[in-house]
């Protein structure tokens, strides 16, 4: 059966509401899981290889789900790199009991446990399905979108706005450009492609935000 999509973010979106940490905020996965979907769906358009979509869009909603097990501070500096395990987990239950086929919810279940063996933390044979989820799950947090997390830091932690447009500041590259440490950890060239699109966009906005602190008052 084809996945209802809507559905099952809707599924999963109610189980992030019953965390302390990761429905709202810098770690809203409400929208970070929006984003990597969406994501997906570009990079699916980009390549000429054969994917199975429903397979990657499946995965991309459930892929961070492990975060509702690590809903204290303890947990998530203790247990962060178990989140995909646990997402797994919580996959399989989910898709059985919407009734999707044995074969359907493993793979799903793959990509979820696997999304954070990056290259150079495990050595391991990507499907193509991998790559595009692993890819997107790194590119939902630039360009624009990386923007978007360092000033809800300020509202949660009470940090001035002006603080916040200083440590996007540090951020920055010795070049002058944001930080572009994640390109160098994507899986595919359509992916780069879109990541310096994405990094140049948000280095033009970051630098019409910096004009707006620039000021006689301040040091």
């Amino acid at each position: 059966m084809a996945p209802d999509y809507k559905k099952l973010y809707e599924i999963i979106c109610d189980l992030y509401s019953n965390t302390n940490h990761f429905y709202y905020g810098q770690w809203d996965e409400t929208f970070y899981t929006l984003r990597v979907f969406e994501t997906c769906k570009q990079l699916i358009k980009k390549t000429w290889t054969k994917i199975d979509e429903e397979i990657v869009l499946t995965a991309a909603l459930f892929h961070d789900v492990g975060k509702t097990k690590l809903d204290t501070e303890k947990k998530i500096k203790e247990e962060w790199d178990d989140h995909p395990t646990y997402g797994a987990e919580i996959a399989r239950k989910i898709l059985r009991d919407q009734g999707f086929v044995n074969d359907f919810v493993e793979k799903v279940v793959y990509l979820v446990k696997h999304h954070g063996d990056r290259p150079n933390k495990l050595q391991m044979v990507r499907t193509e399905e991998l790559k595009i989820l692993q890819d997107a799950d790194l590119l939902a947090d630039m360009g624009i979108a990386s923007f978007i997390r360092p000033f809800l830091y300020s509202g949660k932690n009470k940090r001035k706005t002006i603080n916040s447009v200083n440590y996007i500041k540090s951020a920055r590259g010795k070049d002058g450009s944001i930080s572009k440490e994640n390109l160098y950890r994507l899986n595919l060239k359509a992916s780069k492609r879109l990541a310096a699109k994405m990094i140049k966009e948000s280095d033009k906005l970051n630098n019409k935000i910096f004009k707006l602190t620039e000021s006689d008052l301040l040091d």
